[in-house]
């Protein structure tokens, strides 16, 4: 025989779950994955207007459970695709979520994802970061890095020969090296990574930038050449390669 009691006491319970029409709990908030929290942040008008074809809008995650009083800072510049999506597209990338859980031996970070319309200005991107610093204080500004591919490589690079001394370390990736300011990298921690079969520019600016910085007495550069890539399959060469966060996060600003 039938339970029809017990029954009706499943579907009396099952209307108690309150759900949402997409079958999801209507608390559920999507600008928290894992253990990172995005903020949608806004520049004021009053730094933004100086901006030289930098979004004003710009992704900002922070450690939901955070294992220190102050985290590091993770910047990625995106290559030119990123220049024509919405910043709303850009939002939990592959390069953010990788850090939704926290790695052994890895710190719990902040992640900022600006946008560029074009080629990454050093000066807005400094004016932009001084803005986040001061309103986030829970930022290790010893611990500040920066990684980008392509255009984001270029702009990685050219950031930190503009303003060496506010990085802890950076990953510039598959770029056009300018070479012009080297002098003030020599201390700063490199790994820059290019495919074998990139165009020419790339890998020879690439090897002389090694070259150039360790005859100057560079102990903190490195290169990483992957054999047979071009510039779109080098990128997932990057993803498979182990060591690459544990290395940047093993450095610091000395105080």
């Amino acid at each position: 025989m039938t339970n029809l009691h017990g029954h009706h006491c499943i579907i009396a319970l099952l209307c108690l779950i309150p759900m949402t029409v997409a079958g999801q709990l209507p608390d559920q908030d999507d600008n928290v994955r894992g253990n990172l929290r995005l903020e949608v942040i806004q520049i004021p008008a009053a730094i933004a207007q100086d901006f030289e074809r930098l979004n004003p809008q710009a992704l900002l995650y922070h450690p939901v459970q955070a294992m220190e009083k102050k985290s590091p800072l993770l910047i990625v510049l995106h290559g030119s695709g990123g220049s024509k999506r919405s910043i709303e597209r850009a939002k939990w990338t592959g390069e953010v979520r990788r850090f939704l859980t926290a790695s052994k031996g890895q710190p719990t970070t902040h992640l900022l994802v600006p946008q560029s319309n074009g080629h990454w200005d050093p000066g807005s991107l400094n004016k932009m970061l001084d803005y986040v610093l001061k309103a986030t204080p829970s930022i290790d500004t010893r611990r500040i890095y920066c990684v980008g591919y392509s255009m984001g490589g270029k702009g990685t690079w050219e950031w930190a020969m503009n303003s060496p001394e506010r990085f802890a370390a950076i990953i510039p990736k598959a770029f056009i090296p300018d070479l012009s300011g080297l002098d003030a990298m020599i201390e700063l921690p490199i790994w820059a990574m290019v495919g074998t079969r990139d165009t020419k520019p790339r890998v020879t600016g690439i090897q002389e930038l090694e070259m150039s910085l360790k005859r100057r007495g560079s102990k903190v550069v490195k290169t990483t050449f992957f054999d047979g890539a071009n510039h779109g399959s080098a990128q997932g060469k990057i993803k498979k390669l182990n060591g690459v966060y544990d290395w940047l996060f093993s450095h610091s600003i000395p105080e």
